[in-house]
């Protein structure tokens, strides 16, 4: 009696150790930091400057030499096999004075996006100088071509993938068959992995994981979704509504590159 008890032991150690290892090798919910890398001089010289009249022009050109070369912010995603959270990290250590240009020039809006994988639901809150918004929309299905290009990131050999968005923005994606959740950065989903490193060239913006961490216990806060006093509307509606306010200041292409990078 006393040996079957020991095998019987040592079998639910195997077993125990298996699961793990198989949890280890697909993980299925976690969290992911990210940096966001914006390229602000090339922002600023080739969406603002080239594109504005003399009179903002002069403004932008005056503000140029005060911007760094890139700024970098800080992201997090929490996922599950379902869903994925994607927000900005509170208390960043991002330079006062860049926040404000990144806010001047509508650079970020530090929204919170909510996406569901099963219902291709889309959910985005945005706080937009004290204006509360909830855009609620159908995830960006984007047609991929993968390549048999490889990188490493945050410790996984990821895939290259090129994609082109309904609004006919090209991204460039890696992915992670070792995470085989949809999903990624921002909105960007639709490879059979998760999307590790993402750019935009068009946009001048980079997103590349720097830690992952997997768990099964990954609370994600919804709260703000749940609110009923927020203003809900599609994803047309509020480019709409932004595009009417900046196109009183800038011009329409500026104000085209700014909804573009916020629709993301």
């Amino acid at each position: 009696m006393t040996m079957l008890k020991y095998i019987f032991f040592l079998f639910l150690c195997c077993t125990v150790l298996s699961l793990k290892a198989q949890y280890t090798l697909f993980g299925r919910s976690g969290s992911i930091s990210y940096d966001k890398t914006m390229y602000m001089k090339n922002i600023v010289s080739k969406k603002f400057i080239a594109k504005a009249d003399n009179n903002s022009k002069t403004f932008f050109e005056q503000v140029l030499p005060k911007l760094p070369e890139n700024a970098v912010l800080k992201k997090t995603l929490k996922f599950n096999a379902n869903e994925t959270l994607f927000e900005p990290v509170k208390n960043d250590n991002l330079d006062q004075m860049v926040k404000q240009y990144i806010m001047m020039f509508a650079l970020d809006f530090e929204a919170i996006t909510l996406s569901n994988m099963t219902t291709r639901s889309f959910q985005r809150y945005n706080d937009i100088v004290g204006e509360k918004i909830i855009v609620e929309d159908t995830m960006k299905r984007i047609k991929w071509k993968i390549t048999d290009e490889y990188r490493e990131i945050a410790g996984y050999n990821c895939r290259r993938a090129n994609g082109l968005t309904t609004d006919s923005i090209y991204v460039i994606g890696y992915y992670c068959n070792e995470i085989p959740v949809s999903g990624g950065p921002e909105s960007i989903n639709g490879l059979p992995g998760m999307i590790l490193g993402l750019v935009v060239p068009s946009q001048h913006v980079s997103y590349f994981a720097t830690k992952v961490e997997l768990s099964n216990d990954v609370p994600m806060d919804k709260q703000r979704f749940e609110k009923s006093k927020v203003k809900r509307m599609t994803r047309k509606t509020m480019t709409d509504q932004i595009s009417g306010v900046l196109s009183q200041h800038m011009n329409k292409e500026t104000v085209q590159f700014i909804m573009e990078l916020g629709n993301m």
